[in-house]
């Protein structure tokens, strides 16, 4: 699988770490042999309100959305697109005590594992999503 990232927004990204991350989930979650893409997309509020009203009925903005798209065997094909508001996740980071980058990689980690099939509907399911998404970004921080 590929990371591609398209940036609607001015912001800076720790590109390494992200890399790193992705290879870490997909090789944790995937399939070596699975050719697609993964869209990021850094977007703005207003963007993300919109795609929040029509997909999820939420006429707000949030922090990460993600959309499987294609089967990941498809070679041509997009996998899913994960929406991240910068302003969003900025004021986020700041509210919770995060330094941005660490804000970042946590949804981009959150927003994968929802491609992976994962959610948090439930207590169960919460438990076991954020636990994976904790050991992945530990790992990340692990090392170095």
């Amino acid at each position: 699988m590929t990371l591609s990232i398209f940036k609607e927004t001015d912001v800076r990204l720790p590109m390494r770490r992200l890399n790193r991350l992705f290879e870490i989930v997909v090789c944790g979650e995937g399939n070596t042999d699975w050719l697609a893409t993964v869209n990021l997309v850094l977007t703005d509020n207003p963007n993300m309100r919109r795609l929040n009203n029509q997909y999820r009925s939420l006429d707000r903005p949030t922090d990460v959305l993600s959309f499987n798209i294609d089967s990941p065997e498809d070679p041509d094909g997009i996998f899913g697109e994960i929406y991240l508001s910068v302003p969003y996740v900025r004021r986020q980071a700041t509210n919770n005590g995060n330094g941005i980058w660490s804000e970042y990689l946590m949804l981009f980690c959150h927003g994968l594992l929802h491609l992976f099939g994962y959610d948090h509907a439930t207590t169960a399911e919460k438990s076991s999503m954020f636990t994976l998404q904790a050991d992945y970004l530990e790992e990340l921080y692990g090392e170095g």
